[in-house]
């Protein structure tokens, strides 16, 4: 199982796009971690617009950020967030330096 929270600057990431978003971050961790999509819990938070700075500069980064219950060996997890990654990109037209994507093992 994983947990998500999905962090985005208020205006970058449009409302229409976030369930398309949740729907795909869904569907490849089922495929990586073979679980059932519709058990995977996914939030957004929203910083509001002039909160968050990157380089002293309004930031436009977003982070995907999992908490998977049980651990994955290295070589699973960074061909997950390449997926990820990949996948946010194409949706969203960032630039690889504007989303942050992090899967956890469990504390």
């Amino acid at each position: 199982m994983i947990n998500y929270t999905c962090i985005v600057q208020e205006g970058v990431v449009p409302n229409d796009l976030r369930a398309k978003l949740a729907a795909n971050i869904k569907r490849i961790s089922a495929s990586v971690l073979d679980i059932d999509a519709d058990s995977i819990p996914l939030e957004y938070s929203e910083i509001r617009n002039g909160f968050g700075f990157r380089g002293g500069e309004v930031s436009t980064t977003s982070m995907i950020r999992g908490q998977l219950t049980e651990p994955i060996d290295q070589e699973t997890r960074e061909d997950f967030m390449k997926q990820l990654l990949d996948m946010w990109r194409a949706e969203t037209g960032c630039s690889v330096d504007e989303l942050i994507v992090s899967v956890r093992d469990p504390q």
